[in-house]
């Protein structure tokens, strides 16, 4: 029987019991399994490892590993953050719509298919760790609180979201980015009482839905305010995940 230690560092210690936290962990194997398979038989999701880079090769016998989290400076494609969502994180997919972040959430979609938008690119946000586990999924995290306001806070730290968001640009039912539209164009559409005071409109090309700076808009205005205080006073919102 062959042997190899482990140790997780971070966040990572967030799969482990309290026991196994932070301590060196024996592992005991026959064939030799990818680091990726040993890593996850601890309950480690593979998309959550930052170190070591590689997960593809064989583990050695007698052999030491230092796992780290994955850290994030920005999109690793240095492109703009797209995300896919599980049915679970309804709550958590409009808030990143709010910020302007590119977030599919369909509360239909099957196991299957968030795997294939992850595997496109999009990184993965689930409650189900066999999910994550998936070979296909390369970005990704398990969200970790049952609380929306939570988990976006935890996010936005973990992924230094608040320098990249662009608040209120997109459809908050299908995603798509809000163009202006002159008023005249939509006339027909617009309360009576609105067309009084508000010039300003915007309409969503996937799904006709129109969006004007009314009171729901303050209170969303509010709100993102309160969240920027919130990730402030919890020490900004840089990348996280421990040593």
């Amino acid at each position: 029987m062959r042997r190899a230690r482990f140790r997780f560092h971070g966040d990572l210690n967030d799969f482990l019991p309290a026991a196994k936290r932070g301590v060196w962990l024996e592992y005991e194997f026959q064939d030799r399994p990818s680091l990726k398979h040993a890593i996850e038989t601890f309950g480690v999701p593979h998309p959550e490892v930052g170190e070591p880079e590689d997960l593809s090769p064989l583990l050695r016998d007698r052999q030491e590993v230092e796992v780290r989290p994955r850290l994030y400076k920005g999109p690793p494609d240095g492109g703009e953050w797209r995300f896919v969502l599980d049915c679970h994180l309804g709550r958590l997919a409009k808030y990143l719509r709010i910020l302007g972040f590119d977030t599919q959430y369909d509360a239909r979609l099957h196991d299957a298919e968030l795997a294939e938008a992850a595997a496109a690119g999009r990184f993965l946000l689930t409650r189900d760790r066999s999910l994550l586990m998936r070979r296909q999924v390369r970005l990704g995290f398990l969200v970790r609180s049952d609380d929306p306001r939570e988990q976006l806070a935890w996010l936005a730290r973990r992924l230094g979201l608040w320098e990249a968001a662009e608040p209120l640009r997109r459809c908050l039912r299908c995603n798509a980015l809000l163009e202006p539209v002159e008023k005249q164009a939509v006339w027909e559409r617009i309360p009576p009482k609105t067309r009084l005071w508000c010039t300003e409109y915007a309409l969503c090309p996937g799904c006709g839905q129109l969006y004007w700076p009314g009171s729901h808009y303050e209170r969303m205005q509010e709100w993102i305010r309160s969240v920027r205080d919130g990730l402030e006073r919890a020490g900004g919102s840089g990348p996280q995940g421990g040593a």
